[in-house]
């Protein structure tokens, strides 16, 4: 599992690198990057859907789906860079992949054998779209706004992942060292996940957060803020990202399932990398507009 890890783990850090640090370029491959990890995810929850018998058009939710948020981070770049052709383009691919799946479902309702069923399944395909699609959305739009907008994404990603990092490591220390163990926070969904280790993540977060804003908060592409905002936003995408790792938990639990998927060696499916940030994508739009 280490050995694995060790591999992917340098993999996505340089990919991100690219993308946040070299922004001309770095857009193109992001749309590429946050298209394919939404439909990984739209076709991981489709799979363990299926395994409890919650039937959707696994295929057709990963194609238009992946379609849809292609076309739609495309014209951001399209706006970004002035071009007029390739904002019609990915503008008619969007409305393609819309009336696609609008009037698939009508259509199946009017023309298939098993109508009730195939309308389930659809409206069961749209959900996936809407759930999984939505984070990945909104941490695009973070990152397509303006000349901070990379740095922003890296500030949400790290903070985020500090609470699962954090999470693990003092909630291991606390286990190992601790008289009679650590005090378990959630053992019907996540087993292992206990308060020292929340503290911890959320210390580990805050700590992160103060980092970005002893180095961004003055730079022109930094997120310009006070100090209190950064304490403050440290804590909340803190909880944020370990109440979205719960959802997936809950998730993978009522499938019986232990990982999302084996995309990416040794860390499982991209909804096993990406469900800290189910919440927070929204959440950190929703900080940014209330700024101090």
């Amino acid at each position: 599992m280490f050995k694995y890890r060790a591999i992917s783990f340098p993999i996505l850090i340089a990919l991100l690198a690219v993308m946040i640090f070299w922004p001309e370029w770095g857009r193109y491959l992001f749309v590429v990057v946050a298209s394919l990890a939404a439909a990984m995810m739209f076709r991981e929850i489709g799979a363990m859907l299926r395994n409890i018998g919650v039937a959707v058009f696994e295929k057709s939710t990963v194609l238009f789906g992946g379609l849809f948020l292609f076309s739609m981070l495309s014209l951001s770049v399209a706006r970004q860079t002035g071009s007029r052709a390739m904002t019609i383009l990915f503008f008619l691919l969007l409305m393609f992949c819309m009336l696609a799946v609008i009037y698939a479902g009508w259509l199946l309702l009017l023309f298939g054998k098993e109508k009730k069923e195939n309308f389930d399944r659809m409206l069961r395909s749209v959900g996936i779209f809407l759930l999984a699609g939505t984070p990945v959305y909104a941490l695009s739009m973070v990152y397509f706004e303006g000349s901070e907008g990379p740095v922003a994404l890296f500030y949400v990603m790290m903070v985020t992942k500090s609470m699962d990092t954090g999470g693990y490591i003092f909630g291991m220390l606390s286990g190992k060292y601790l008289p009679g163990g650590n005090h378990k926070i959630v053992p019907s969904i996540s087993p292992k996940k206990s308060w020292e280790g929340t503290i911890g993540g959320v210390l580990l977060s805050v700590a992160v957060s103060l980092l970005f804003y002893w180095y961004y908060a003055e730079s022109s592409n930094g997120i310009s803020a006070s100090l209190a905002w950064y304490i403050l936003a440290g804590v909340i995408l803190a909880v944020g990202s370990f109440a979205g790792d719960l959802t997936e938990s809950a998730l993978k639990r009522t499938c019986g399932v232990k990982d999302s998927g084996h995309w990416i060696p040794g860390m499982g499916g991209a909804f096993d990398v990406l469900d800290s940030f189910i919440y927070n994508g929204v959440i950190f739009w929703i900080l940014c507009l209330f700024r101090f």
